[in-house]
């Protein structure tokens, strides 16, 4: 839910007059990791937001993370969420000037608007699937273009395991969808030739 609600909102960013830069931004001084943003945006004018998306109500805990982390990055702090989880949370935001954006259950958008946020999730895809094929080895896509199972797969690739639970975290998809996708890429890889 948090993952995809991360991606939701940022498809809305620019609704808001706000661009996103980077997704899940680690804030570093030196080489040290103090802390991570969900979303590092910027407005018309340049201005940096630090921006911490709540899928469910922000609290005190969550306005604090929100108002650090924007410090840390000198930019604005602003959390996207459900609303305020008590007065306290929604007290403390207007005392550390943390802007508070508050959705609906349900969000309803304009034709134009649906339009837009589909096309920028199915970009975001297809750029997603396009990086993890090219990282995908020829001897691994034809090992599943070949197999429709799993065993046969491993009789094929050394360390099946470990190289389907790394595919898995590029691509958190079925063997089948693994399948397909590597037909995909021998296609294209012979297509280019």
């Amino acid at each position: 839910m948090g993952v995809k609600f991360e991606t939701f909102v940022m498809d809305l960013l620019p609704t808001l007059g706000l661009t996103p830069l980077a997704h899940r931004y680690k804030i570093m001084k030196g080489d040290v990791e103090l802390g991570e943003v969900d979303v590092l945006a910027e407005d018309t004018d340049k201005r940096l937001y630090a921006i911490e998306i709540k899928a469910g109500k922000v609290d005190v805990s969550g306005i604090r993370q929100a108002y650090i982390n924007a410090k840390l990055l000198d930019a604005r702090p602003m959390v996207v969420c459900r609303g305020y989880s008590d007065e306290s949370a929604k007290k403390l935001a207007e005392e550390l000037g943390v802007e508070v954006v508050t959705l609906p259950d349900y969000v309803f958008l304009s034709i134009d608007e649906l339009v837009g946020a589909l096309t920028l999730a199915f970009i975001r895809a297809a750029a997603h699937i396009l990086t993890a094929l090219a990282e995908m080895g020829d001897d691994v896509a034809e090992a599943l273009a070949q197999c429709p199972d799993y065993s046969c797969f491993c009789s094929k690739i050394d360390r099946c395991d470990e190289v389907l639970r790394e595919l898995g975290k590029k691509l958190p998809v079925s063997y089948d969808a693994l399948r397909n996708l590597a037909l995909v890429k021998l296609s294209l890889r012979n297509m280019y030739k």
